[in-house]
């Protein structure tokens, strides 16, 4: 992504509670299982965010979020 970018993010929980956490971009969207979600992120600083599921860190649900300037 660049700085700049909106970006609208489509997440689903199949079968158990997740979250789509950034600390650093204050973002933290929970999904009960079954459920699904759409929301709309605009960044507006470059650098690289760590992305966590809070249950399910511990087993490897991480990535980043790279935002250029």
């Amino acid at each position: 992504f660049r700085v700049g970018d909106e970006v609208t993010f489509a997440l689903t929980a199949e079968t158990e509670f997740h979250t789509f956490t950034v600390e650093d971009l204050d973002i933290d969207v929970g999904l009960d299982a079954g459920e699904m979600k759409l929301f709309t992120f605009t960044f507006d600083k470059a650098g690289v965010y760590k992305l966590i599921c809070i249950p399910h860190e511990i087993l490897g649900m991480v990535g980043t979020i790279n935002v250029h300037p």
